[in-house]
């Protein structure tokens, strides 16, 4: 592993963040283990550093509920080096609006600010990737692909843009300009799918030989549809089912239906792993995710991972403490007691007692 200590996340301030006493921390470049009773605060503070990288919470899309009771808005804000330079970027949210700033100045775009902090979490609620709707993984999808294909928001965006003109005109009923906008709106399509199936075929297939060593007794599998049948072009997809469409009012067939499936000794895995087996298959996904981006972007992935021996008994907590030590990212850990995890090397630990965080 390369010695990566002046890059990442190097100094981090949260001001009225949920119940966290206003304070200031600057982890470590590799591991940081966050430790302390229940309701301490350290789900909070992930879910703070978690707020600086993607201007919301991965626990719920009310910001508002982040403000402390007695504050009126909430503040974090973040140094971060990458390749030697420093970048500072602060977010804050009050009174229903949402402001971001990069280097000093105001930013309007997520995109402009998130190739900075590019950020994966696993929590007790990891299994979701496979047991929610596919927008949860289409979300894993395209952010998974932005943070390595620079061209990948321009043409996500272009695609959007044909997707939201075809269906103005079939809420319309007019299906001479629904058909005017679908070769733009298959070119685009066609080149969302080509970078996303081999994003997939990389992460995915890297996925598997993880999860095996994990899961020694479990043939794993994946599966892909790209949101139309793959045997026909997307343009004669739409053509098609174009008269159907206009009494629905939209698309039914592109990459905003796309979705892709883990399988499990032939079935989808969510229907017949544990919780535990489940975690850890979600934590191969994204420990493979991250070591992609590791290898292929220069800002460092940071990983979030809480709670981590929740539903892992202590052989699987010494294989995924094993990997994350092994993994080129800034990774946060919480547990409640540090005997809980595996003998650490190199790890910054920071204890957490009534919304109070301090190294140690």
């Amino acid at each position: 592993m390369t010695d990566d200590a002046a890059e990442g996340l190097v100094q981090f301030d949260w001001q009225a963040f949920r119940h966290l006493q206003t304070g200031r921390i600057e982890p470590g470049a590799h591991l940081n283990v966050i430790h302390g009773r229940n309701a301490a605060g350290k789900t909070s503070l992930l879910e703070s550093i978690h707020f600086l990288a993607r201007a919301r919470s991965f626990l719920t899309h009310r910001s508002a509920q982040l403000i402390h009771r007695e504050a009126r808005q909430v503040t974090v804000s973040g140094r971060i080096r990458v390749t030697g330079s420093d970048h500072r970027l602060g977010i804050q949210h009050g009174e229903g609006e949402t402001r971001v700033r990069l280097n000093g100045q105001d930013i309007h775009a997520l995109s402009e600010s998130a190739w900075l902090l590019p950020i994966q979490v696993i929590n007790t609620e990891a299994q979701r990737l496979l047991t929610d709707s596919p927008e949860v993984r289409r979300a894993f999808l395209n952010w998974g692909v932005f943070h390595v294909e620079p061209s990948y928001r321009s043409l996500w965006r272009r695609y959007q843009k044909a997707l939201r003109q075809r269906n103005a005109a079939l809420r319309a009923g007019d299906l001479k300009l629904a058909s005017a906008w679908e070769p733009e709106m298959a070119v685009a399509a066609e080149a969302v799918h080509e970078k996303r199936a081999t994003f997939l075929q990389t992460v995915l297939t890297a996925s598997l030989g993880i999860a095996e060593q994990w899961l020694p007794n479990v043939s794993l599998n994946w599966r892909y549809r790209p949101g139309w049948p793959a045997e026909e072009s997307l343009e004669a997809v739409l053509k098609s089912s174009r008269e159907r469409e206009v009494t629905q009012g939209f698309s039914l067939y592109g990459p905003h239906r796309a979705d892709f499936k883990m399988i499990a000794d032939g079935i989808e895995a969510e229907k017949i792993l544990s919780r535990g087996q489940q975690k850890l298959l979600v934590a191969a996904m994204r420990l493979a995710l991250v070591e992609y981006w590791g290898s292929t972007s220069q800002p460092r992935p940071l990983i979030l991972i809480d709670d981590l021996p929740a539903e892992l008994d202590a052989q699987h907590r010494q294989d995924l403490i094993q990997r994350l030590q092994t993994v080129s990212a800034q990774v946060f850990v919480t547990a409640i007691e540090a005997e809980q995890l595996p003998e650490l090397t190199n790890a910054s630990w920071f204890h957490v007692e009534h919304g109070v965080i301090k190294p140690g």
